[in-house]
């Protein structure tokens, strides 16, 4: 058995001896595929490298080649185009006009064999904002028959109203003062305060009630004391149209010791608008102003007048 494997061994050894002898010194035998299992590679093609372009002195320009010319652009910033000189120019709404209001003027007179005249001045003003409405009334009338006079009185009348957000009620602070040349007393002076309720309030009718309590005096008259009182008082106003409009007030103003000794103020006026571009109407108003203690005078003073309106 010993001897079987030394001549396989010794078989072996001669046949690999034959093949490294019968190759040539530094040759390496490949290994033997298949034809079948060779695949051809696919063919590279060659870009021969770009070579930079030389050096240039300074102050000297080239033309930009076709590679350079060739080379994308750098994307620029999206900046917003300049402002147009067509485009418009948008102004901030300039604020509300809060005062609104009216001077009235009225003359008459006659010259002859009697001599009359007859002046009239009048100015009401209102500033009213989201929270509160000041009001002023002033109205003068002077009256002359010849040397004589017959009327010289001047009325004026102040309210301050504050407005409840999201309330018909309002509060007011309110005061008069009353010069009449023909009364017992050179100047009557009230102050009153109390609450208002808006029973309508639209673009065309306003209507509101008020009830107040305060003191009146009478100053340079006989009963110089202050005097407390109540103050009942309704406003009016109806744009009746475009052109015309109809307001009316009152006040009852009863001594709180006594309801028989009051005062009543009344006003009634209509407006009919003249010239729209001129903000001029045309007014005609009466007012009456009683006074259950008088004295000498009459209880009732009843004006009543025609006169021009210039509104703001």
């Amino acid at each position: 058995m010993i001897s079987r494997l030394r001549f396989a061994s010794v078989v072996l050894l001669a046949v690999c001896a034959n093949r490294l002898a019968a190759q040539q010194p530094g040759q390496i035998l490949a290994p033997q595929w298949p034809a079948a299992e060779l695949r051809p590679l696919p063919p590279v093609e060659w870009t021969p490298p770009i070579e930079p372009p030389p050096a240039q002195p300074a102050g000297e320009l080239t033309p930009p080649d076709e590679t350079t010319a060739a080379a994308p652009a750098k994307p620029e910033m999206d900046l917003p185009p300049p402002p147009s000189e067509e485009a418009p120019i948008f102004e901030p709404e300039p604020p509300p006009d809060l005062w609104e209001g009216s001077f009235e003027l009225g003359l008459n007179g006659t010259e002859g064999n009697t001599r009359t005249f007859n002046f009239r001045f009048g100015l009401d003003a209102k500033r009213k904002t989201a929270r509160d409405v000041f009001s002023v009334d002033l109205d003068y009338n002077k009256k002359t028959n010849g040397s004589r006079e017959t009327a010289n009185r001047a009325y004026f009348d102040w309210r301050y109203e504050w407005l409840i957000e999201d309330s018909a009620w309002t509060l007011f602070i309110h005061g008069t003062d009353d010069y009449d040349e023909f009364r017992p007393y050179d100047v009557r002076v009230t102050l009153d305060a109390g609450v208002g309720r808006k029973f309508i309030d639209n673009k065309r009718t306003s209507f509101l009630g008020r009830f107040g309590a305060g003191v009146a005096r009478e100053i340079g008259g006989v009963d110089d004391d202050y005097v407390p009182e109540l103050n009942l008082g309704l406003d009016l106003s109806h744009k009746i149209s475009k052109r015309q409009k109809l307001t009316a007030t009152a006040e009852y103003m009863p001594e709180v010791a006594d309801f028989s000794d009051c005062r009543v103020n009344s006003k009634l006026s209509w407006e009919v608008l003249l010239d729209e571009e001129a903000n001029l109407s045309l007014k005609v108003s009466i007012r009456d102003r009683y006074d259950s203690t008088p004295g000498n005078a009459e209880p009732n003073d009843i004006d009543y007048s025609t006169v021009l309106l210039w509104s703001f």
